[in-house]
């Protein structure tokens, strides 16, 4: 008989992604399975099989003209305050819901605080989800970019931390340990090879690899009929008001036999780039699994679900990181032989362009991306995650990790 599961997750969409191909297998099994969801996402869920648990969200929209350039001095503090609040403005929405109709285990994203809050507090089993490189146990971020302590977002995140624990009474959730919670088990959405000091992670933590499906409302998408090679270019959707750089991509590839479909996201009006060269075919949002199909570069932002959709597709790639988490991620990319990493100092129309030429015809990039396509294949995906989940269920005996 099928079970309660119930997820938490952020709006952006390189978190929700990666794990819907595993709502849509639990509902599959025939479990019930409940998920967080604003507005804008609740398509996505409801498409994946799984009941709207809807909130409003203090994160800017797609469409937000505000949400700016990220500051790399600022990223973690400002992020861990950001998501902080989020947690305060949401989990009041979602608490009486579920209590309404309570789980039997919780799935919260590693910055859905509010998930891991509400399973604490009402003594339900939980595991953490990693969409993001796992920084725990035997490897943190703050080892690849060390970060002040002191800094006065972190002061701020600390003080702000303890007044909310305090508020809902949690005496036995240390603020010092917030960021490690006590959970039955670690899901990560990429391969075991791709994860710093991935080989001493022990069997709690279980690399799946990502869980991706067809997304709804993807726009149809055919590759050129003269056989052109694409390209796609896109930042995501949050930090993507760029428009020097779109118009850098214009430059880069005017004339070139490159097909490039550049999303520019819905914060700007693509009119206002000016008009794109014959072969590059501008749109706020590219149906990105349909175009990685017949791509021989990705040029991203390094958002680990789009790497990770990449090198699914068998796909070259070309990170260009706008924060600290997505310098990590870049840095990765190029150690483990799937792409190249470039800087925003000194980015220019020729680089770009030769390193998407280089990186395209490059055979020991292409035997790398092999190899790593072939490491998520054999995280299992969907089916071996559904698997882990099942065997976190109380009275199921516990699962195998990898």
């Amino acid at each position: 008989m099928g079970r309660h599961i119930a997820f938490f997750n952020i709006p952006a969409l390189g978190h929700l992604f990666p794990t819907l191909g595993l709502v849509a297998e639990l509902v599959r099994r025939g479990h019930r399975v409940s998920c967080t969801a604003g507005a804008d996402r609740a398509a996505y869920v409801a498409a994946a099989g799984a009941r709207v648990l809807p909130y409003t969200s203090t994160r800017p929209g797609d469409t937000d003209p505000h949400a700016g350039t990220p500051d790399r001095t600022e990223h973690i503090g400002r992020s861990l305050l950001n998501f902080l609040a989020e947690a305060e403005h949401t989990l009041p929405q979602l608490e009486q819901p579920l209590l309404a109709d309570p789980p039997d285990l919780v799935l919260f994203d590693r910055m859905a605080f509010a998930g891991h809050v509400f399973a604490h507090t009402h003594g339900i089993p939980a595991i953490q989800l990693w969409p993001m490189l796992v920084s725990a146990g035997p490897w943190s971020i703050t080892d690849a970019a060390p970060v002040d302590p002191h800094h006065p977002t972190l002061t701020e995140y600390a003080v702000r931390l303890e007044k909310f624990l305090a508020d809902r009474g949690l005496t036995t959730l240390p603020a010092e340990r917030f960021l490690t919670p006590d959970v039955v088990r670690h899901l990560a959405f990429l391969p075991r090879a791709f994860q710093y000091a991935g080989e001493r992670f022990g069997p709690e933590f279980g690399f799946v690899g990502p869980c991706t499906m067809p997304r709804a409302g993807d726009a149809p998408w055919s590759p050129p009929a003269d056989g052109s090679p694409v390209a796609l270019v896109s930042l995501g959707t949050l930090n993507n008001h760029w428009p020097d750089f779109y118009r850098l991509v214009f430059e880069a590839f005017a004339g070139t036999p490159w097909h490039v479909v550049l999303a520019v996201g819905q914060r700007l009006d693509p009119a206002s780039l000016g008009p794109p060269p014959p072969n590059v075919t501008v749109m706020p949002v590219a149906p990105q699994l349909a175009v990685l199909a017949h791509a021989r570069v990705f040029v991203s932002h390094g958002g680990l679900g789009g790497v990770m959709e990449g090198v699914q597709a068998g796909v070259p790639q070309v990170a260009v990181a706008r924060t600290l988490e997505q310098d990590i991620n870049a840095a990765r990319v190029a150690e483990t032989g799937i792409g190249a990493a470039l800087r925003l100092d000194g980015l220019t129309p020729d680089l770009l362009r030769a390193t998407v030429n280089r990186v395209s015809a490059d055979p020991a990039i292409a035997a790398g991306v092999a190899a790593m396509r072939a490491e998520v294949l054999a995280a299992g995906g969907a089916a071996r995650a559904a698997d882990l989940v099942e065997s976190c269920l109380p009275g199921r005996a516990g699962g195998s990790g990898g």
